[in-house]
């Protein structure tokens, strides 16, 4: 019955929105996205549906006076599989202002708002996904920790000046990362803060990136905590291929039995041909946890386009979560249907 009402109040929010803002521009979006995959592993095979990051949204600006706008967002994921809200229920909520100087969003931040996300959006920028971030794919979080969703944030995005852009963001994560413990220091939302940094740049067909992001915590840092992370990020668009890279370097508080230190890598290639495409992507994260292992994963994918907003897809990945141990690799084989409105 929650899930109910909550499923009506988003739906009336989105009407009443759409019909009253006669002096703004009113935006409904969004992604539905599922497959049909065979994972094969330790455990046996397994046949399953499963949704790959669906979400719809509303969006909107409005002119203020010269170049000055105000912005907004709210964007809900939600499991075409089972349809079931995410929890949180918002993938991001802000509202924001953009003019000559740039723009700032304060709310849930990622990607998709109007400062994008500092570490992520490079990502999205220079490299192809399978279709999607999402399920058996999915490398965003997993590999190269692109830090793209955060709560309690202000960010800003400097404006394009030949070719550069860059980004800041502050998150106060607090409470998201309270322990319950009573003697934790963590309290308050500014007890635990993450700052983001990038510089994009662009000419012509090439594209490059560089970040940098760190982790504070009141009582300092603990064991096996994140500390900080270094990123580049390049791409080329050739006649036939767009071939790209990223190199990073996050730093952790190590202890006697895991990694201070842990690199990662990925290179790719995408091949559009008209309305058929093929991505080829390899990549490696040391394992954190494990100072002899290594997280491996290599994947394919090809899609054909029905129409502007709708793709068929099927893919392909192997992935060892840890190199040196035995009996964990999970290969995955997957068709399905991506449509955006």
């Amino acid at each position: 019955m929650c899930q109910r009402r909550i499923n009506l109040a988003w739906l009336g929010a989105v009407v009443a929105l759409l019909s009253t803002h006669t002096d703004a521009a009113v935006a409904l979006y969004g992604r539905i996205d599922t497959d049909l995959e065979i994972q094969k592993g330790a455990g046996g095979t397994a046949t399953q549906l499963v949704d790959d990051a669906s979400r719809w949204g509303i969006r909107g600006s409005e002119e203020l006076s010269g170049s000055l706008r105000t912005a907004f967002g709210l964007e809900q994921g939600f499991a075409v599989d089972s349809g079931m809200l995410l929890n949180p229920a918002f993938r991001h909520a802000f509202v924001g202002l953009s003019g000559k100087l740039g723009a700032i969003a304060l709310g849930r931040l990622d990607s998709g708002t109007i400062v994008g996300s500092p570490i992520y959006s490079q990502v999205v920028r220079n490299v192809s996904f399978l279709f999607h971030d999402a399920g058996a794919t999915a490398f965003g979080n997993k590999v190269l920790n692109g830090r793209n969703r955060v709560s309690n944030a202000i960010g800003y995005m400097t404006p394009d000046v030949s070719g550069f852009r860059a980004r800041f963001r502050l998150n106060l994560a607090g409470p998201e990362q309270a322990s319950g413990s009573a003697i934790s220091p963590i309290r308050q939302e500014d007890d635990f803060r993450q700052f983001d940094s990038g510089i994009d740049y662009t000419s012509g067909k090439f594209s490059a990136g560089i970040g940098y992001a760190r982790d504070t915590k009141a009582g300092g840092l603990v064991a096996n905590d994140f500390r900080d992370k270094i990123q580049m990020v390049a791409s080329y668009h050739f006649t036939i291929a767009d071939v790209y890279g990223v190199y990073g370097r996050d730093r952790y508080v190590s202890t006697t039995s895991t990694r201070s230190r842990v690199p990662y890598w990925l290179l790719g290639c995408m091949i559009p041909m008209g309305v058929h495409s093929a991505t080829l992507n390899y990549m490696e994260r040391a394992v954190q946890g494990d100072p002899l292992g290594k997280l491996r994963k290599i994947q394919a994918g090809y899609g054909y386009s029905l129409s502007k907003r709708t793709t068929l897809y099927a893919f392909f990945d192997r992935e060892d979560s840890n190199s040196h141990k035995p009996g964990d690799t999970v290969t995955t084989y997957g068709a399905g249907v991506q449509h955006r409105f």
